[in-house]
């Protein structure tokens, strides 16, 4: 499915909705993502520090359940039959914290919302988190991550690492299904890299 496709898709699904008062709403596909731990990494490495997963912000224009497309350079299209099982927020972090407790330096990792006391919070900012499918491109997944370390250990909380990742993750097709794979594949790439400047900083 192309870009165009997928933009008279969601057109037509809107104005399909609007003909069909009295007829049962269709249901929407919905999605987890999962973030396998990557097969080249190292043994766990486990120190004594704890870390709490922070709530995960997520952009406006992506802060939505429904699927995200660009189908061209200033057009997006939301997806109302393909969704986030939850806000995409919430799905994420807690994604991300379990990828963090498996393959993390840390002795336990908190999921987000947790009331745990912790040695470090992890904040995160998703400021992308679109398909990107325009015509004469390849499809891909696109996230963008700000994240900053908190250490909570002092007498006051202060930042020991700022980080922004970004990754773009070509797709095998332009679907819904494809692109939260690529989703999950993405964002473990991201954390990944994040890894090694969590060591570094826990380490100081």
């Amino acid at each position: 499915m192309n870009a165009k496709s997928l933009a008279l898709a969601a057109s037509a699904a809107v104005i399909l909705a609007s003909c069909s008062i009295g007829k049962p709403i269709p249901t929407a596909t919905t999605y987890v993502v999962d973030l396998s731990t990557p097969a080249t990494r190292t043994a766990k490495i486990e120190r004594s520090e704890s870390l709490r997963m922070g709530d995960v912000r997520v952009a406006a224009a992506f802060a939505g359940t429904s699927l995200v497309y660009r189908v061209d350079d200033v057009q997006y299209a939301s997806d109302p039959y393909n969704a986030f099982i939850a806000e995409p927020g919430a799905v994420l972090g807690s994604a991300m914290a379990d990828w963090l407790d498996r393959a993390g330096p840390f002795r336990t990792v908190a999921q987000p919302g947790s009331r745990r006391s912790a040695s470090y919070v992890l904040e995160s900012t998703v400021t992308d988190l679109y398909g990107d499918f325009r015509t004469g491109r390849a499809p891909a997944a696109v996230v963008t991550v700000q994240f900053a370390l908190v250490d909570l250990t002092g007498t006051r909380p202060r930042v020991v690492l700022e980080r922004t990742i970004n990754r773009r993750t070509e797709l095998a097709q332009a679907s819904p299904a494809a692109l939260v794979g690529g989703y999950g594949q993405a964002l473990a790439e991201i954390l990944a890299e994040l890894d090694a400047g969590l060591r570094t900083a826990i380490a100081k």
